[in-house]
């Protein structure tokens, strides 16, 4: 079972050394990529998960999968592999994000949907957002295939579930009494 903390630990040290080297986003887009591209299939999260692939074969497949990684990606997937921590790859980029958008005073909120929302979508959704919460936010989107329709907005522990299937859930049960 993977820990949270670990991931904390690994995205607070790479944070470090990205205002230590004033590249937070560019760390952060690679970060993303990496773990993005690690993510996509289960063969793959079986290979680096796998205890019987040596560290080199891993760190090698890494080199290829992203050729134009940086050298301090690259130093740092060594770390993670060194330390069998690969699969720990998105967590550490969603531990990176939380300490960005910490440090920045923003809230990270997690919008779900059943379609990717339109740019105009996004920016009303982002302003409105920020005018309730009274900060500024940075927006993820998360796809869910199996969502009919609607939003699930997540931020701060806070479920705003405005999805068909809430509704329909609160309508069975509205009619239940």
């Amino acid at each position: 079972m993977r820990s949270q903390e670990i991931a904390r630990r690994y995205a607070e040290a790479l944070y470090q050394v990205a205002v230590e080297d004033a590249a937070i986003k560019d760390i952060e887009d690679e970060l993303a990529a990496v773990a993005d591209g690690t993510a996509e299939g289960t063969d793959v999260r079986r290979f680096l998960a796998h205890p019987l692939v040596p560290r080199e074969t891993k760190s090698q497949f890494l080199k290829a999968a992203f050729p134009d990684a940086s050298e301090r990606m690259r130093n740092f997937l060594e770390l993670l592999i060194h330390n069998q921590r690969e699969t720990y790859l998105d967590l550490i980029h969603d531990e990176f994000v939380n300490i960005r958008t910490a440090a920045d005073g923003m809230i990270q909120v997690t919008v779900t949907s059943a379609q990717i929302l339109s740019e105009d979508d996004r920016e009303r959704l982002r302003d409105r957002l920020e005018k309730a919460l009274d900060r500024p936010v940075h927006l993820e989107e998360s796809l869910d295939k199996h969502m009919l329709g609607g939003v699930r907005i997540e931020a701060e522990g806070h479920v705003l579930d405005g999805t068909i299937r809430a509704r329909l859930s609160e309508l069975r049960r509205q009619l239940g009494k």
